[in-house]
């Protein structure tokens, strides 16, 4: 079993327990991003197609945390931008939203579900288009940037 704490980092640990007990609230709601058919199709059928949609995924969301960021905390040290994007992008995070969906067990190893979260946001942007993207990062991860911005503060 992989450690859903990953990070070496004090701060950053606990950056992302706090955004853990954000995300086991019943307040945080958490959807994945509606798919045509056609897409879940290539998602379940096609594993070359697959790898390439989680590195694209996988560089979208990290891109787009980045400005969500920038722009939820626009006074915030390089340190905490980094800090908090390295949380808020680990696979270890994406397994925690995933297993509050009900499709990750958290016995298991985080990186499929982190992979499979990157995929589907590939998808989504392939189909939705940027705005949409946009729009669906920031409901689901403005609480979570203020979650760890919130420990980063109180910590530092």
């Amino acid at each position: 079993m992989q450690p859903l704490f990953p990070f070496k980092d004090p701060l950053c640990d606990a950056m992302q327990r706090n955004l853990v007990t954000s995300v086991r609230t019943p307040e945080f709601v958490f959807e994945l991003p509606l798919l045509s058919d056609a897409s879940w199709d290539v998602i379940c059928n096609n594993p070359e197609e697959r790898e390439r949609l989680e590195f694209l995924g996988d560089s979208l969301i990290s891109a787009s945390i980045s400005r969500e960021l920038f722009r939820c905390r626009p006074r915030e040290t390089p340190g905490f931008y980094t800090k908090a994007r390295s949380v808020l992008t680990a696979n270890s995070t994406f397994a925690h939203l995933m297993h509050k969906l009900g499709f990750h067990n958290l016995d298991n190893p985080v990186k499929p579900a982190g992979d499979a979260y990157e995929t589907i946001l590939a998808v989504f942007y392939r189909e939705s288009g940027p705005d949409a993207f946009e729009e669906y990062v920031r409901r689901v991860f403005t609480p979570l940037i203020n979650s760890v911005g919130d420990t980063y503060r109180r910590l530092r």
